[in-house]
């Protein structure tokens, strides 16, 4: 017989309890023990939920995920509203196992109570949540995730800053797909309603704007055009192009507007590019510019966008290919790109260690023509499914061993380095940034060139 067992555990303080269960059990009794009092005293006055985080993660990644269920029922039948306030990371580790394991219906259990909830875990749960159905080709549920939860976002006094902008712009470029394709197939589309539609959602009264997208989604990229706005360093060209490279993505891959915004979306910005001579190189970036750009989107903190921006990279091998195909790209340069983000992705695999195997969703994906990849990634990808870091690092440094960085780039990011102090890198913590311009306001010009408002765009 187990002694906990015997001992009345009413008479014995949080303190007491939690003392018996991680220093005096071994670890493989531990949880055995917890479940049990969950049974047979539930009214100890511990932290529960906090407790259930030591044992959680090893739970799903063995397989007892309806133990998992099991506690959360449990828990929300006690405290239901501390449930709701503090559910971010049972609930983010639940649907990554769920979509990893492709298990549809149960993950839009977990979804339905999110939107119900969307505040709590904004940042690990909710938008996070929104790439991962995204990227694992969940297109029609992400819409309606969107659709359910930004309107609470938006109206909530807890946030600051554009929260809902992701739930918002996946509604809009949806709704773009859908006039694109009545346009198509010669049925009546209302460009009135769509505008008012863009409106309620909080998006700017700039019909300018909106007319140049209704232009670019009925009429074909001229090339003259996208020169000339460079030339004159307008913001014009981006605009145009992220609406002609939805349409490339759809008709060439069959990808629909919802992803391949997301993944044009990565580099909306005339802030980085204009580095190299020649305008059809405008587009060219340099391995320390894509690596520090990067660097710069990562949430190192919480690391609650690694699976965001890790889609977002792998993604720009479809933006870049279609640069080079509309000729904004030599084939000398596109070359070279293709390298840089070979380089880039590799230093994301590092990045993601553990957590590899929610990415596998890449190897989903269509290739482009220049695409270069090990076919066993994605075996490796899900083999660091349940592994630590030790593991999971040397899982990773069996599958990128064939890969030697080419000279050119280690030149590139030696010689970026020793012009500054504080070099930043996908793989190192950044650097605390000192403003060294006036504060840009909410509703100005967003200084990175995207065209758009600041509080819609770097702010978010």
């Amino acid at each position: 017989m187990k002694a906990y067992l015997t001992i009345n555990w009413h008479e014995k303080s949080p303190e007491e309890v939690l003392d018996y269960l991680y220093n005096q059990l071994e670890k493989d009794e531990q949880y055995p023990f917890f479940s049990w009092l969950m049974q047979h005293f539930p009214n100890l006055e511990i932290d529960w939920l906090e407790v259930f985080e030591d044992y959680k993660e090893q739970l799903i990644l063995s397989g007892k995920i309806d133990e998992v269920l099991s506690f959360v029922e449990w828990y929300k039948r006690k405290d239901l509203n501390d449930y709701i306030e503090r559910h971010e990371f049972i609930e983010r580790d639940i649907c990554n196992y769920f979509i990893y394991k492709q298990d549809t219906e149960r993950l839009q259990e977990r979804i339905a109570f999110i939107q119900q909830n969307p505040v709590p875990g904004i940042d690990t749960l909710t938008t996070p949540l929104l790439f991962q159905l995204i990227y694992n080709g969940y297109y029609d549920l992400a819409v309606q995730f969107s659709q359910a939860v930004w309107k609470p976002i938006s109206e909530s006094d807890q946030l600051i800053g554009y929260a809902e902008y992701p739930f918002i712009n996946t509604i809009y470029v949806s709704e773009l797909q859908t006039f694109y394709e009545a346009h198509l197939n010669g049925k009546p589309t209302d460009e009135n309603e769509l505008f008012r539609q863009m409106l309620s959602m909080g998006f700017e009264d700039n019909k300018s704007n909106f007319n140049m997208v209704l232009s670019s989604l009925k009429g074909d990229l001229s090339l003259a055009d996208i020169m000339d706005s460079i030339q004159k360093s307008m913001h014009d060209h981006m605009l145009i192009l992220n609406i002609h490279f939805l349409k490339h993505m759809l008709h060439t891959y069959q990808l629909p507007f919802v992803l391949s915004e997301w993944l044009w979306n990565f580099i909306a910005t005339t802030k980085i590019f204009g580095k190299q001579k020649g305008d059809e190189n405008w587009f060219y970036l340099d391995a320390k510019t894509l690596d520090d750009y990067i660097a710069n989107k990562l949430d190192y903190f919480l690391a609650s966008n690694k699976l965001e921006v890790f889609g977002k990279v792998w993604g720009l091998d479809f933006v870049f290919a279609f640069l080079h195909q509309q000729r904004l790209l030599s084939a000398e340069h596109y070359e070279k790109m293709t390298e840089n983000i070979i380089y880039c992705k590799h230093e994301m695999i590092r990045f993601a260690s553990s957590d590899l195997w929610q990415m596998s969703f890449v190897f989903n994906w269509p290739r482009t023509n220049n695409y270069i990849d090990a076919p066993s990634g994605k075996l490796y990808f899900n083999s660091t499914f349940g592994t630590n870091y030790h593991e999971s690092s040397d899982i990773i440094n069996r599958y990128l061993s064939d890969f030697e960085t080419p000279y050119r780039i280690k030149k590139e990011l030696k010689l970026s380095n020793s012009k500054q102090s504080a070099p930043t890198s996908i793989w190192t913590e950044p650097q605390t940034i000192i403003r060294s311009e006036p504060k840009i306001g909410r509703n100005d010009l967003c200084p990175c060139g995207s065209g758009k408002k600041y509080k819609k765009c770097c702010l978010k």
